[in-house]
């Protein structure tokens, strides 16, 4: 296999394997903050949180990663 080729084959698992963590973590999130929190449908407050949780999800893992 050329270097070239390497380099694209790589680039395409990496991409497509970090696009199903961060899915599967937005999948989770919503699933727990439906099961435990108090949300109704006619208010943002869900959308707000969940980013909120997004960024100490992904904080996380970076730090049990790095440590």
């Amino acid at each position: 296999m050329s270097k070239e080729r390497n380099l694209i084959l790589n680039k395409k698992i990496i991409t497509e394997t970090v696009e199903t963590i961060i899915d599967s973590i937005y999948e989770k999130t919503e699933h727990y903050m439906d099961e435990y929190g108090n949300y109704s449908e006619t208010n943002d407050e869900f959308f707000e949180d969940r980013e909120e949780y997004m960024i100490e999800v992904i904080n996380e893992l970076y730090n049990r990663i790095n440590n």
